[in-house]
């Protein structure tokens, strides 16, 4: 099977300021571009950036939006794939979300957008986004089939299992994080690898924004929960990973957790959900 390079980009953003981010974006792409990485992933919200706060509202675009357009461009011209965090405004509805976007060289444009919005401590992003409840769907690059996910749908194993059922060989997820979580995320990737023998891959940010510490330590796991990658703290890095694609047929082989999945557990766990919880 084949291997697939892909670019973990842990980096900080700018507030509120594109420009700069795509400037920060471009270096960051043409320097994995001579690694032959296949795929570069920024974290949450990276080309506006994190904590930008009422500011979201002016700086929120759609899909097609010119900074987006820069971003196919620079997927073109390097002739490498892109995931990074964006604010999406929904101009039909003229909602913002909380959105990743995925952007392959021949043009591809994909969007997935977050379902699960934190609303304690430091986090307050149901003030500014809605909530996604939409149908999910695998992208996929050189016979890799991923998931996306954005920080705290991570917390979530039914998303996961979710594209696993779907054939999912990956889960991805951006993220910003900050220091007191980042342990708690690196116990769910773990968990995720293991229960549905697939890679997990977590990118995210670093600095300190308002007073709040973003930790980094992105990660990359193996299907049987071996790390490849453990990024450092408090810095910034850009690293490319190799994945070789055999070892999730060797996982399945060793640990055949897939040979298990049964629609009566789905069918268990809906019956117990309770609308009071």
């Amino acid at each position: 099977m084949p291997s697939v390079n892909i670019t973990i980009a842990q980096l900080a953003p700018y507030i509120a300021n594109p420009s700069k981010n795509l400037e920060k974006i471009s270096k960051a792409i043409k320097k994995a571009s001579k690694e032959n990485s296949d795929l570069i992933i920024f974290p949450e919200l990276f080309l506006h950036g994190y904590y930008s706060k009422d500011l979201i509202y002016r700086l929120a675009e759609t899909k097609d939006g010119k900074n987006i357009k820069q971003l196919i461009k620079l997927s073109s011209e390097n002739n490498i794939s892109i995931i990074t965090g964006f604010i999406e405004r929904d101009e039909q509805y003229e909602v913002l979300y909380n959105s990743a976007i995925y952007i392959t060289p021949d043009g591809d444009v994909e969007v997935y957008r977050k379902r699960h919005l934190p609303d304690f401590s430091v986090f307050n992003e149901a003030r500014y986004f809605r909530r996604s409840q939409g149908k999910i769907k695998l992208w996929s690059i050189k016979g890799f089939r991923f998931g996306m996910m954005i920080c705290f749908d991570l917390f979530y194993p039914e998303l996961s299992r979710a594209y696993t059922y779907l054939g999912a060989k990956g889960l991805i997820t951006i993220s910003a994080t900050p220091d007191f979580s980042r342990p708690l995320f690196h116990v769910l990737l773990t968990a995720r690898a293991i229960e549905n023998t697939v890679f997990t891959i977590w990118v995210n940010m670093v600095g300190t924004f308002n007073g709040v510490g973003f930790a980094g330590g992105s990660r990359v796991v193996e299907p049987l929960g071996q790390v490849l990658y453990d990024g450092p703290l408090i810095e910034e890095d850009l690293k490319t990973v190799t994945i070789d694609l055999n070892a999730i047929k060797v996982a399945r082989e060793k640990r055949p957790v897939l040979r298990e999945l049964s629609t009566a557990d789905l069918e268990i766990l809906t019956k117990s959900y309770h609308l009071d919880i």
